[in-house]
């Protein structure tokens, strides 16, 4: 079990003396604009995720300015594949350094499931003045900056069971870029047997630390040509781009396949990996339990893991990632996977109480997939 603190993940508003932690100060005098734009990742099993964004705030030294009031329900789903929303464009705020934003939710918040049926996405209390997040953003007099953010729909919806229905918590899962330091990986995944691109596959952009862990950096869907891009990827880290598609109404699987590594950097921030992936008809699940459940102040990611061969190494990579369900008991599961050997991992998210995130990750488990059937991983954090 590892755990570690992510000060930039999701910050819940909890009351704290918050403006210790950020700034705002002028540096020579003047100001610069700033615009803010919304993305998202894809996730399965919902048709929308709308979020009433109220405003749009920074903070500096003298309190929150009020970067716009776009005052929106917007649908996170619809800002995938290079599509996004425009929040506050043409800003006028003081040049200096800005380490935290907020955005101010409003009511009205809601999910889409997939048979069409429509439930309120509840917006925890303590969310009440914002959802706040970590930025790093120098603002020189004179100039624009464009500020990115990316609503990771995919790693902020939790189910919690309440009888035979199902309550909707939003647990935000929150990143901020500066477009100006950041690149991108595009090309086209093709069904191997037929040369036809894949449409509607996720795909990641993954990085490993230093323990050779991967970690979803990006993640988008491909087009109805199996083209994708995954952008907004911070230079000076080194991606590999990773598959298992799934594609059609009954899905169709393939075997998974990782890139090479990509390192990004300020002179080379652009590269191109196009792949050819083999349909597999063979396929099984994974499911299990979690222990101990979830509290109220956290949320659960279970990622399948399978060893994937690049040309600088064999290594585990995340092929699939789902949230846990949260009941009387604790639960996930994969479906239609090709057979073979994977390992599974929960990740639990704790929001403390000074506005950090706690990750836990427990041990990998072993999963052996076979042909329709389900193998039973429970796993403990």
């Amino acid at each position: 079990m590892q755990r570690w603190r992510t000060p930039f993940l999701w910050l819940a508003g909890l009351g704290l003396a918050l403006m210790t932690a950020c700034s705002g100060s002028s540096s020579g005098g003047g100001s610069g604009t700033m615009n803010v734009h919304l993305v998202d990742g894809p996730i399965a099993g919902y048709q929308e995720i709308n979020v009433n964004i109220q405003t749009v705030e920074i903070a500096s030294d003298g309190g929150w300015i009020t970067l716009g009031t776009p005052n929106k329900t917007i649908n996170l789903l619809s800002l995938v594949g290079g599509v996004d929303e425009t929040l506050v464009a043409g800003a006028t705020l003081p040049a200096g350094h800005y380490g935290q934003m907020r955005l101010v939710l409003g009511s009205g918040n809601t999910v889409k499931l997939s048979d069409g049926t429509v439930e309120p996405l509840k917006v925890p209390s303590g969310m009440q003045s914002g959802i706040k997040l970590i930025v790093n953003f120098d603002v020189a007099a004179g100039t624009t900056k464009d500020v990115w953010i990316d609503f990771d729909a995919a790693h902020s919806i939790q189910v919690v069971q309440a009888g035979a229905s199902g309550q909707y918590l939003l647990r935000p899962t929150i990143w901020a870029f500066d477009k100006l330091v950041t690149g991108s990986i595009h090309g086209v995944l093709t069904d191997a047997a037929t040369s036809t691109g894949l449409p509607g596959a996720t795909v990641y952009a993954e990085v490993l630390d230093g323990s050779g862990n991967a970690r979803i950096s990006r993640s988008t869907v491909t087009d109805a040509t199996g083209a994708y891009t995954l952008d907004l990827l911070p230079v000076g880290a080194t991606y590999y781009v990773v598959s298992q598609p799934l594609t059609g109404t009954t899905p169709k699987a393939y075997d998974a396949k990782a890139s090479e590594a990509f390192a990004l950097t300020a002179t080379t921030p652009v590269f191109t990996y196009s792949a050819a992936f083999t349909a597999n008809a063979s396929t099984g699940g994974v499911s299990g339990g979690l222990t101990p459940l979830a509290t109220s102040s956290q949320s659960d990611q279970v990622n399948l893991l399978q060893s994937l061969v690049t040309s600088s190494g064999t290594f585990s990579f995340i092929v699939r990632t789902t949230m846990a369900v949260v009941g009387t008991t604790e639960t996930y599961g994969f479906t239609t996977v090709p057979v073979g050997t994977y390992g599974v991992q929960a990740v639990r998210s704790t929001l403390n109480l000074d506005g950090t995130t706690t990750t836990t990750t427990s041990t990998v488990q072993p999963a052996t997939v076979t042909a329709s059937t389900t193998a039973t991983v429970n796993l403990g954090l």
